[in-house]
């Protein structure tokens, strides 16, 4: 008998068809939510069902492809599945929250001039011809300050009702491909345990979301082809508008990409951009200063932005504007940053404050409220930044959090040339100071930051952990900017606490490569602070890193250097750690033996330090290397320790069934196993989910059930998929490739 089984996306609903010559599905009327499973048994040659999801229908096909058989499915469906035999699952996975498709487009300055050529290319160039001709891409490509991106964004807006599935904009840079999927798959209503680990991981999760949609993206400050590729949505009539900052010629062969070309603006638009700004009637009460101005501001946009809101905001003449403009030098010779000094010149003190903090804000993305307030020591900052937004000098990217991008970054930066290195120390205070406040409220056991900085006196806050975690998962790029610029400047002891800081949100997984980066940092800063137990901690924070990047090797030395760190800290709770790592890592290398030594010293260790979490978590590691009936009794001390702990508990059961199918039996495996996978599922914890049915597969071989087997490291092999567990799943393919 085969066996498929259709987990639905959202929603509940009925059969709408059922064209079948064996036996009728077993279930017709379906009811729940995400996650409804409908077990469909096929006794004879072929079945084909339908089942409506919500707003969306789904097929699936299962025969046999014998000749004489006609595989056709009947009726309409949004998603189809064709197979020859399944003897797993076949899954269809949405995101748990229905959220409102996103608008993430900003709204197109009234004064919008010109670029109806650009337009009608980028029209041109979006087409679609079908409904799976799909998605069409679009370089555009000009100078800092041109209005690349607002041409981008204007022309979403203006195509707004043709994708009705979400109008996204990221920010890209260099590397950050991984934290702008994680960015566009919570906008699609995906939950942080939702969303995969691996960059390749959260790719296939949105290209399969966007599959058959219809989706803008604008990527912003893209300059890598490969961060680009990473984001492209699925096949369907979505479009990618990528706003060039490197060279991404590659995209022209891989997606049949097209520049758009945006040229510095003429004279006469420059002019015409002028009027709408300021009036008709002032331009032409003087039009030779109007054309000196235009000529000044070279074609910029940008600049003839901020001249604008200059002669607005003063009320000046544009003779006076350019008059003042030519105290500074010959007209023709003067740079851009001229008509910036006129802006910057107009703020109060305190709006000059915050455009200078701006512009050396550790990273290229957008800055608090908040964290401008603490830094500057000011109690009220909203009116001086409502200030630099009438300015044009700021964009505010979401609610109570500000972007400074492009010239006018630098330009802020260069303002603050004198109070540049004070203005970074406050900010890095303040990421300091308010991280390691939440650090505590998450992680309140850990107690490496006050064992290592015992004078180190914490700041008082009343939030809770929730808004601990919502405020780090928020910060967290910023974060790690701040720890380069932190050991930049040589504030080491500021790049280890901020490695600390981070740890909550790195030990969720996802960011591995950051990880390692900003621990590598803090190893290299508690060295030069001689710092050993700060260095031992941070080394197997690194290591941690290494490991989900599954390089052993690394990884290893990481824990190596951490353990000798370590022992000449003193610290013998640290050096268990690193031991007890280090045999993890040799279990993943597969070296049983030494895994078995480093582990059995492990538990020595625990026992002399006496703390009954480390002693249990000691018992439950050398478990995992030692026979079944010394295993078992080990697992047992362990969960008893750690019952209040659902996803240690979870990894206990899990070990409890594979040293029982390791025993010879197989059934209690089976049920411990089938609970694990089933409460693993249930709690989200998807990798344990993994391995409970990878260790299902094995009791399977153990029972020379091998087309079992095969079903069920399948079935492993799509969770790891789906969830972006990269490594694991090469493992589990190289598995099914051996049977």
């Amino acid at each position: 008998m085969l066996k498929s089984e259709l987990i639905a996306a959202a929603g509940g609903g009925k059969w709408f068809s059922d064209v079948s010559t064996g036996q009728e599905p077993a279930v017709r009327d379906v009811s729940g939510g995400f996650g409804v499973t409908v077990r469909i048994p096929v006794r004879t040659v072929t079945a084909a069902v339908g089942f409506d999801v919500g707003a969306r229908r789904v097929g699936v096909f299962v025969g046999s492809g014998q000749t004489g058989h006609d595989n056709n499915f009947g009726g309409e469906a949004h998603t189809v599945v064709q197979a020859h035999d399944i003897h797993g699952g076949v899954h269809f996975h949405g995101p748990t929250r229905q959220v409102k498709p996103a608008r993430q487009m900003p709204h197109t300055p009234k004064h919008y001039t010109n670029n109806e050529r650009q337009l009608a290319e980028l029209d041109k160039v979006l087409a679609h011809t079908g409904d799976d001709d799909g998605p069409k891409v679009a370089i555009v490509r000009g100078a800092p300050g041109s209005g690349r991106g607002t041409l981008a964004a204007y022309w979403v807006n203006r195509h707004s009702d043709d994708y009705p599935d979400g109008h996204f904009v990221v920010r890209l840079g260099a590397g950050r491909a991984g934290d702008a999927l994680e960015d566009l798959l919570g906008a699609a209503g995906f939950g942080p345990d939702e969303i995969p680990k691996s960059l390749d991981g959260r790719s296939g999760l949105w290209r399969t979301w966007t599959d058959g949609k219809r989706v803008a993206l604008v990527v912003d400050e893209a300059l890598l082809p490969a961060d680009v590729n990473a984001l492209m949505p699925g096949k369907g009539c979505s479009v990618l508008l990528a706003v060039e900052a490197g060279r991404l010629a590659d995209l022209q062969a891989q997606h049949s990409a097209k520049y758009v070309r945006l040229d510095p603006l003429s004279n006469a638009s420059a002019k015409k951009l002028l009027s709408r700004l300021i009036g008709a009637e002032r331009v032409e009460a003087h039009p030779a200063a109007a054309d000196a101005l235009v000529e000044l501001c070279a074609g910029s946009a940008v600049a003839l932005n901020v001249a604008g809101s200059v002669l607005v905001d003063r009320e000046w003449t544009v003779d006076r504007l350019v008059r003042t403009l030519e105290k500074r030098g010959v007209l023709r010779e003067l740079p851009l940053s001229a008509v910036f000094d006129v802006a910057y010149e107009r703020l109060t003190p305190l709006a000059q404050q915050c455009y200078r903090l701006l512009g050396v804000h550790p990273g290229g993305g957008d800055v608090a409220v908040e964290t401008i307030a603490v830094a500057l020591g000011e109690p009220d900052v909203s009116d001086a930044l409502s200030e630099l937004l009438r300015a044009l000098t700021v964009q505010e990217s979401e609610e109570d959090r500000y972007l400074m991008t492009g010239l006018l970054r630098r330009h802020a930066e260069a303002k603050a040339a004198e109070d540049h290195e004070t203005v970074l120390r406050a900010v890095l205070a303040y990421y300091r100071g308010r991280g390691l406040i939440a650090e505590s409220l998450l992680l309140p056991d850990r107690g490496w930051v006050p064992e290592i900085w015992p004078k180190l006196a914490l700041g008082q806050d009343d939030g809770t952990a929730e808004q601990a975690r919502a405020w780090l998962d928020t910060e967290r790029a910023n974060l790690a900017a701040a720890v380069e610029t932190a050991y930049r400047l040589g504030l080491h002891e500021f790049v280890c606490q901020l490695c600390f800081v981070l740890w909550p949100v790195h030990l969720k997984g996802g960011q591995a490569g950051e990880m390692a980066k900003v621990n590598g940092r803090g190893v290299e800063a508690a060295r030069a602070l001689g710092a050993r137990l700060a260095e031992a901690v941070l080394g197997f924070q690194q290591g941690f890193a290494y490991r989900q990047l599954r390089d052993w090797d690394k990884a290893s030395e990481c824990f190596k250097v951490s353990e000798l760190a370590a022992r000449q800290s003193g610290s013998a709770t640290a050096e268990a750690t690193a031991v007890e790592s280090l045999g993890l890592v040799r279990l993943d290398q597969g070296l049983r033996l030494e895994a078995v030594e480093l582990l059995e010293r492990n538990l020595t260790m625990a026992e002399v330090l006496g703390v009954d979490r480390r002693l249990a978590l000691a018992r439950f590691h050398l478990a995992k290397v030692v026979s079944p009936d010394r295993a078992l009794p080990l697992l047992d001390q362990a969960a008893a320790e750690l019952s209040a702990e659902p996803v240690n508990r979870l990894k206990i059961e899990l070990w409890r069934g594979k040293k029982l199918v390791e025993a010879g039996k197989f059934d209690a495996a089976e049920t411990k196993l089938t609970a694990a996978a089933v409460a693993a599922e249930a709690g989200g914890d998807h990798l344990e989910r993994a391995g409970a049915i990878e260790s299902l597969a094995d009791l399977a071989l153990a029972r020379k059930d091998i087309p079992g087997a095969k079903a069920l490291l399948t079935e492993a092999l799509n969770v790891c998929r789906v969830r972006g567990f990269t490594g694991e799943a090469v493992d589990l393919e190289a598995r099914l490739a051996a049977l």
